[in-house]
C-alpha cells in the first residue's frame, strides 16, 4: 500500500510515461532550487534515503498483504519537499533493481512517495506547537501515509479506466480484488489503519530521539527558536 509492485508492461503506457514525466519535471524544479545549499543536506539525504532503502527492503507481513514500511512522513518532515522527492526517486529507482516493480513504475512510485512526503513539512509545522515534535510527526506521517495510499488507488483505478482488460492482470487484479465489493471497508480499511499506526509510530519515537539528541535536525515555524525548550503549556 506504500508503492507499486508492479512489473514492465503492464500498465498502459499514458499512465506510466506520464508520471515519469511528472516525476521528471518536479525533481528538475527541486535540484533547481536546491542549488547552492552546501553539503550539509546532502548528506542528510543520503543518510536517511539509506534508512528508506531498508526499511522498504524489509515487508512487513500483515494478514495477506505485505507491507512496506516507508519513513516517507518523518523523511519529509526532515527534508522538506525537494529533498523528499529526490530520496524517494532513489529509493524507487533501487527497488526497482532489486525486483520490486518494474522501471516504468519508477516515475509512478516516486510520486506516490514524494507527494505523500511532500505533505508531511507543513502539517509537520502547523501542529508543532499544541503537539510538540513527537506528536506533530506522528499525526504528519499519519496524512503522508493517508495521501500515497489513496494515489496508489486512484492510480489503479485510472489504469484499469484506461485499460479494462489490466483488471485480469496479477498484480492489478489482487490489489482490486481488495478495493471491490465492500472488501475495501471491511478488510482493507483497518488493515490500512494498522500499518498506518505503526508508522505514525515509528515516526513518534524518531522525532523523540531526535528532540532530545538533535533538535536542530527538527524544523521549526518561523519565528520560533526551539520547540523542544519552550515553556509547557498550562
Amino acid at each position: 500500500m506504500s508503492h507499486l509492485h508492479i512489473p514492465d508492461g503492464v500498465l498502459p503506457v499514458p499512465v506510466w510515461l506520464g508520471g515519469l514525466l511528472l516525476a521528471a519535471f518536479l525533481l528538475l524544479l527541486g535540484v533547481r532550487g536546491g542549488r547552492g545549499a552546501g553539503a550539509r543536506p546532502v548528506a542528510l539525504q543520503s543518510t536517511l534515503a539509506g534508512v528508506m532503502l531498508v526499511i522498504m527492503a524489509l515487508p512487513v507481513p500483515i494478514t495477506a498483504f505485505d507491507y512496506c514500511m516507508t519513513l516517507a512522513g518523518p523523511v519529509g518532515v526532515l527534508l522538506g519537499a525537494a529533498g523528499a522527492m529526490q530520496v524517494s526517486f532513489v529509493v524507487t529507482l533501487i527497488l526497482a533493481l532489486m525486483g520490486q516493480g518494474g522501471f516504468t513504475v519508477v516515475g509512478l512510485n516516486t510520486l506516490v512517495l514524494g507527494l505523500g512526503a511532500a505533505t508531511a513539512r507543513p502539517v509537520y509545522l502547523a501542529l508543532v506547537r499544541p503537539l510538540r515534535p513527537a506528536g506533530a510527526m506522528a499525526a504528519a506521517t499519519a496524512v503522508s501515509q493517508l495521501l500515497s495510499s489513496a494515489l496508489w488507488i486512484a492510480l489503479l483505478w485510472l489504469s484499469v479506466r484506461l485499460s479494462p482488460a489490466l483488471g485480469s492482470e496479477h498484480e492489478v487484479g489482487h490489489a482490486l480484488r481488495w478495493v471491490r465489493g465492500g472488501v475495501l471497508a471491511a478488510v482493507l480499511l483497518p488493515l490500512l489503519a494498522v500499518a498506518v499506526g505503526v508508522e505514525s509510530l515509528l515516526g513518534y519515537g524518531l522525532a523523540r530521539f531526535l528532540d532530545r539528541v538533535r533538535p536542530d535536525l527538527l524544523p521549526r515555524p518561523a519565528g520560533a527558536r526551539t520547540i523542544a525548550h519552550e515553556a509547557p503549556r498550562s
